[in-house]
């Protein structure tokens, strides 16, 4: 994979940030761990099952650290740092939905610096991530380009505004032109209507899968259509 090349994704409302990036900004760090130490935020996406914890800023570099050399480092796609879109920028979405960000229409350090982070929302190789290891009679897992998970989380304070929807939908625009996805997976606990109701908007449909093996969970994708080709998004 060839050096990472810095850029952004901006939204009518969001910034959206590659970890390799905002790993170095303590703010975000601080909400990352702040999701993950919220009772309800847990609940919502992850389960009962998944207690709240305090992490620590040296645990929670490590955890996104973690993330970066599983998905960035070798596939060139990761987790998105999501912030509220600086007061400074006027985006232009050309009749898109978002915009590619690079070279001098970066942000520069100050506007990184005052970001007000909301989440996050990424994309990673499930087959060398979350999904179990395949058992005896289990069909082999297919190639990563169809078996891209899909992730997102938004702080409590911000639910209910469409922004997880705004910022997934931009990281899988984005993936279908830039990388060459052709089909995304998520899961969901069955019990969290929200996030069903975000898929379902995203173009997602009930799969009927059992890669994570987990009774409590739904299983999702989506599949490219055939005419979804590379669109030049990048300014």
């Amino acid at each position: 994979m060839s050096p990472f090349q810095p850029f952004s994704i901006a939204t009518p409302r969001l910034i959206l940030i590659p970890t390799p990036i905002a790993i170095n900004q303590f703010p975000y760090r601080a909400l990352y761990a702040s999701l993950h130490a919220n009772t309800d935020f847990c609940t919502m996406g992850f389960g009962a099952h998944f207690p709240a914890r305090n992490w620590s800023d040296e645990e929670t570099r490590a955890i996104i650290a973690r993330e970066i050399a599983r998905n960035w480092e070798p596939y060139g796609f990761g987790d998105f740092a999501v912030g509220l879109l600086p007061g400074t920028r006027e985006m232009s979405t050309r009749g898109n939905d978002f915009v590619v960000l690079h070279g001098n229409n970066t942000l520069t350090p100050a506007e990184l610096e005052n970001i007000k982070w909301i989440g996050y929302a990424g994309i990673r190789d499930a087959t060398t991530t979350s999904l179990p290891p395949r058992e005896e009679g289990d069909e082999p897992f297919l190639p990563w380009q169809v078996m891209v998970e899909v992730r997102y989380g938004i702080s409590p304070e911000f639910w209910g505004r469409g922004l997880a929807k705004e910022a997934a939908e931009a990281v899988i625009s984005w993936a279908i032109g830039e990388r060459g996805v052709r089909r995304f997976i998520a899961e969901t606990e069955k019990g969290n209507s929200r996030s069903g109701k975000v898929l379902r908007e995203l173009g997602f449909r009930l799969s009927g899968t059992d890669y994570w093996k987990e009774e409590s969970q739904a299983e999702w994708e989506f599949v490219v259509p055939v005419e979804d080709g590379q669109r030049d998004m990048s300014s």
